[in-house]
């Protein structure tokens, strides 16, 4: 009778772990494809809010610039902006000491917003390391733009050797029909390297 019921015990025991197992692996595919959806859903919404926009990034960054001085350093298309329904342009300019950032509406054109800062001594080292670069930000843009046939929605100057051959370069996003390509020019030779079509 003992026997029995300590089999009975085992055999319900392991009927309980199967199926937690189970719950937990359909759980987990669950939670996996609602990530992916939800990374395709946002990369969606910012292509349709990149496509809507009237102002395009060079002409943010033309109207930033009358707003603030300095050297521009980023340009940054935000399609999730509490303050412009049709997304934002946050465009950086660095001097020798200070950070301005410029926000420009992305439908209207408009400066929303500015801020100001000071630079740590990494962003100085960095803003030296770009101002000594042969390629400069808006010569990166033209490079990514020609070699993609699409428009630049961001584009940042990296420092951070991740690339052996490439110790400095623009990180850039660009909108091409409903696909947003990444890639990284060089900032010294002005070659595109490791293109892909963001996922």
């Amino acid at each position: 009778m003992n026997t029995l019921l300590k089999s009975f015990q085992l055999t319900t025991l392991g009927a309980c772990l199967t199926l937690a197992l189970s719950a937990g692996v359909l759980s987990t595919t669950a939670s996996a494809a609602e990530q992916s959806s939800n990374k395709t859903t946002a990369k969606s919404s910012e292509v349709r809010a990149a496509q809507a926009s009237k102002i395009t990034l060079k002409k943010a960054i033309n109207i930033a610039s009358k707003k603030a001085s300095g050297t521009l350093v980023s340009a940054e298309f935000d399609d999730d902006d509490d303050k412009a329904k049709g997304g934002v342009y946050e465009i950086e300019f660095n001097t020798d000491t200070h950070n301005h950032e410029i926000k420009v509406d992305a439908l209207t054109g408009k400066v929303i917003g500015t801020e100001t800062e000071r630079l740590d001594s990494g962003d100085i080292a960095d803003f030296k390391t770009q101002k000594q670069a042969k390629i400069n930000i808006t010569k990166a843009m033209s490079i990514a733009e020609k070699n993609t046939n699409g428009r630049v929605m961001e584009i940042e100057f990296k420092n951070d050797r991740d690339y052996a051959d490439h110790t400095s370069y623009y990180e850039v996003e660009v909108l091409k029909s409903n696909q947003i390509i990444e890639l990284n020019v060089d900032a010294n030779s002005g070659s595109v390297f490791n293109r892909v079509v963001k996922k």
